[in-house]
């Protein structure tokens, strides 16, 4: 009997949620008195994380910032899992505002924290409103009321939202605030009381912040050229580059296998970058960065087409290439394209049509690399390829 109870409680510890915060106040560097601090790179996946505070920062006890156990309802009686910043305020006008700033660099996405202890001299309370944006501008913000008797949430779901405390509370109010877009800057202001500016020392804490992802490199640029006979030459461009551990060339001949051709293993500080690819420079040749982070997560760059004469003439122009829906094949003189047949990368006829219509319905070909072969009406034969995405 002792031994099924105690595997019963081993398995109800592992059973407990983890509490693993991205900033956590117990253990992030910062100094009393300093407005201004900067957390480094912290959190999985990690991101640079600063805080600007600024407003009636006169207002604020000079022993700020002051590490305060929060102790949610259920929760841990301990700083290291309920831990939250907290500043001591008195009021003593009616336009007064405290407003904490932080930014992410690279954005974060599905961020989320608590906001406790919104004090207050009469039923209006004091307020904190939430606003957020990023890379793609202002984000929603979701607020949930934790506390019973609850505080007056307004504006949640939309870009702005304000969660109002309510007169001499004797448990800290709870708000749990939520964002699942990319957030780049989240900004906090606590007000004063708009209904009753009486002077008075309130406190306001905000808690851990949790965030499940960082914003992913951008390939901003990216091309390719011959430079010689049997030598390639690709470049591109990377932004956000934060958490990336290097870059894997990938190569192909279809548009669908792609092959190793190298690895950029050094990180440039500018996110440029070059790489000369040794290879019979001659069909067509496809290529795409595989951009690798230091958790092993990677994602892809657009796929680039090089094509090099093969003994014929080009003779024709395809747009868009490369292209989803359909294509148009140009020559210089429409009116004497006599025949068209498309290839897939296997020598499969895929499409072929007599006389000078051009526009070609590709929407269900599989994804690839795909050959056109023109015929005119005075017998000159010209190729070209394109890629289905």
């Amino acid at each position: 009997m002792k031994n099924q109870l105690l595997v019963l409680a081993i398995a109800i510890v592992l059973s407990l949620p983890l509490f693993a915060q991205d900033l956590n106040w117990n253990s992030v560097t910062y100094t009393t008195g300093n407005l201004t601090p900067n957390f480094g790179s912290i959190g999985t996946p990690a991101s640079t994380v600063s805080l600007n505070i600024t407003g009636n920062t006169n207002r604020i006890d000079v022993n700020f910032p002051i590490k305060y156990i929060a102790n949610p309802p259920g929760g841990a009686d301990d700083c290291a899992v309920n831990c939250a910043l907290r500043s001591s305020v008195t009021f003593v006008a009616i336009s007064e505002t405290i407003v904490y700033t932080f930014a992410f660099s690279p954005a974060v996405s599905g961020i989320s924290f608590r906001i406790y202890d919104i004090d207050g001299n009469n039923a209006n309370g004091d307020q904190a409103n939430v606003t957020a944006t990023g890379p793609s501008g202002a984000q929603n913000i979701t607020m949930t009321n934790l506390n019973t008797p609850p505080s007056t949430i307004t504006g949640s779901g939309t870009t702005s939202a304000t969660v109002t405390g309510t007169q001499n509370n004797t448990t800290d109010h709870q708000t749990q605030v939520s964002i699942s877009g990319f957030v780049s800057s989240l900004v906090i202001t606590y007000a004063n009381n708009p209904a009753n500016p009486t002077a008075g020392n309130r406190s306001f804490s905000i808690g851990n912040m949790d965030w499940s992802g960082t914003l992913p490199v951008t390939f901003t640029q990216f091309s390719g050229q011959k430079i010689a006979d049997g030598i390639v030459e690709l470049k591109w461009k990377s932004e956000n580059e934060t958490n990336v551990e290097k870059y894997e060339i990938e190569r192909s001949i279809d548009g669908i296998n792609f092959v190793s051709a190298g690895f950029i293993n050094t990180l440039s500080p500018d996110g440029r970058y070059s790489f000369r690819d040794n290879i019979p420079t001659r069909g067509s040749l496809l290529y795409r960065i595989k951009e690798i982070d230091i958790d092993t997560r990677f994602q892809y760059s657009s796929i680039i087409a090089l094509r090099f004469a093969a003994g014929t003439k080009p003779g024709i122009t395809i747009f868009p290439n490369p292209a989803s829906q359909h294509v148009f094949i140009t020559m210089n003189d429409n009116s004497l394209l006599d025949k068209l047949m498309i290839f897939s990368s296997k020598g499969k006829i895929m499409f072929q049509k007599n006389g000078p219509e051009n526009k070609i319905d590709i929407h269900h070909f599989p994804a690839g690399l795909y050959h056109i072969k023109a015929i005119s009406n005075t017998g000159e034969v010209s190729v070209s390829s394109f890629i289905k995405q």
